[in-house]
């Protein structure tokens, strides 16, 4: 029997984890340098919107997950004869995975258990993308290494478009250097990014939202053929339903979009600020 696990930065609803007994481990959250919150536990998404939108001077920063947390879990499984699949935000913006690793180690001294730590190289619905290749593949009966196989292959093709509102928020996380924010920011464009093997690079600047919109989708569908439906793409938004809705619904008419749109968790909102929307794209069929 095959565990899924997986870091809160999924972005997965809470019916689909206890669906597909899913493990989630959360990230924290640290507002006002002394209070620590659990992501999706102790504080909503929309808590935390509503505090950045009410205070210009708002700052939470996260804190990946230990290796205790990831020990507590893997642990749960281990003791349920299970072997596990851990999937992890990307590494070049998180310690998560290599918490992920160091629990590994230390369970595997304890359990005779096969763990295998997966490094997303994403965040939000394209990792659960990839979870949900996996559940697909556990119903079929497929083994660790083939399924490990195939989520390493499909990985690669990712990729993530965010747009957002201001840059403030992902350089005082240190998510973007300040030199790039101070390009970003000018002259009040609107900065395009794009998350593609797990790194995090601004690819674009426009004025006005709309028209970035325009942009990041045409971005977005230079990436696939009109005729070729082996891409599945996802929405996600942090306090734009309105612009996430729009792109939805444009997507959906020719795509496949195997979740509804979600709002960032928490982990994830703390670094796109509130304004922000983006449309990820993931090759099913390598």
């Amino acid at each position: 029997m095959i565990k899924i696990i997986s870091d809160s930065a999924c972005d997965l609803k809470k019916a689909y984890t206890e669906q597909n007994n899913i493990g989630i481990v959360p990230f924290n959250i640290i507002i006002n340098e002394d209070t620590s919150l659990k992501d999706k536990i102790d504080i909503q998404s929309e808590e935390l919107l509503e505090m950045m939108k009410n205070d210009s001077q708002f700052f939470a920063k996260t804190s990946q997950p230990s290796p205790d947390d990831y020990k507590i879990e893997f642990e749960k499984a281990a003791k349920q004869g299970c072997d596990i699949l851990c999937f992890t935000i990307t590494s070049e913006l998180s310690g998560s995975y290599q918490s992920a690793e160091i629990a590994k180690k230390i369970i595997q001294e304890e359990y005779d258990v096969d763990i295998r730590v997966i490094d997303s190289l994403s965040a939000s619905l394209g990792q659960a993308i990839l979870i949900n290749k996996a559940i697909e593949m556990v119903h079929q009966d497929k083994s660790l290494d083939e399924i490990e196989d195939y989520v390493n292959k499909i990985k690669l093709t990712g990729k993530i478009f965010l747009l957002v509102d201001t840059l403030k928020y992902l350089e005082k996380g240190g998510r973007i250097s300040k030199s790039k924010k101070i390009i970003g920011s000018a002259l009040s464009l609107k900065p395009i990014l794009k998350l593609e093997n797990g790194k995090l690079d601004i690819v674009d600047k426009v004025i006005g939202k709309k028209r970035a919109i325009k942009n990041m989708m045409r971005l977005v569908n230079s990436k696939k053929n009109k005729s070729d439906k082996s891409h599945e793409f996802f929405v996600v938004h942090a306090d734009s339903k309105k612009e996430a809705s729009e792109i939805y619904d444009e997507l959906k008419t020719e795509n496949n979009l195997p979740f509804d749109i979600e709002v960032l968790s928490p982990v994830l909102v703390c670094h796109s600020g509130y304004g922000s929307v983006a449309v990820g794209i993931i090759n099913t069929e390598v």
